[in-house]
């Protein structure tokens, strides 16, 4: 039988390594290096934008100023004031909270016609028919109970006694608050 040579294993080498070797760390270390500054950099930027939607979305659900004329401004300047304060007065009510309110009351035996609002007055009128003076009182009790809507009040009715049923024609006033 054949003799075979044992099998040497040098597992821990003496020598300094390739050089090769030594030049993949050092690019491997750099490139990572590279992609975490990067990551910074994304990630103070992702940051950044994400305060600027903040920064807006507050802005949107804030009030904005009233703009104020001077003295010195001219008449056709003043009523040009008094109109973009009309318009920022619109853009400050709680549009989205009031038709909510609104919504929620909603019931079958009430069919909802017109809804005026009135940003400068905070107030709201609502027509529509209803099957019986009844329903009416109910559609106003519901809304009074809504967070947004305050004084709820009957302005007018008219009871058609000549259609069956006796269906109600109304308008009602009503006063929105802003719930913070």
């Amino acid at each position: 039988m054949a003799r075979v040579d044992p099998v040497q294993l040098d597992f821990l080498q003496t020598g300094n390594g390739s050089r090769l070797g030594r030049w993949l760390l050092v690019i491997g270390i750099l490139a990572a290096s590279i992609s975490l500054l990067e990551y910074q950099k994304v990630s103070e930027h992702v940051q950044a934008q994400q305060a600027a939607i903040d920064k807006l979305r507050g802005m949107s659900r804030g009030s904005r100023p009233e703009i104020e004329a001077g003295d010195a401004d001219s008449p056709e300047i003043q009523e040009q004031i008094n109109k973009a304060n009309v318009v920022l007065d619109q853009l400050n009510v709680p549009w989205g909270d009031l038709f909510a309110a609104i919504e929620m009351a909603q019931s079958s035996d009430v069919a909802l016609l017109q809804v005026q609002p009135d940003a400068r007055s905070r107030t709201v009128l609502l027509g529509g028919g209803a099957r019986n003076l009844t329903a009416v009182l109910d559609y106003m009790g519901r809304l009074e109970r809504a967070e947004d809507l305050s004084e709820v009040l009957l302005v007018s009715h008219k009871i058609e006694a000549r259609k069956p049923g006796r269906p109600v024609e109304f308008i009602l006033s009503g006063r929105w608050v802003e719930v913070p």
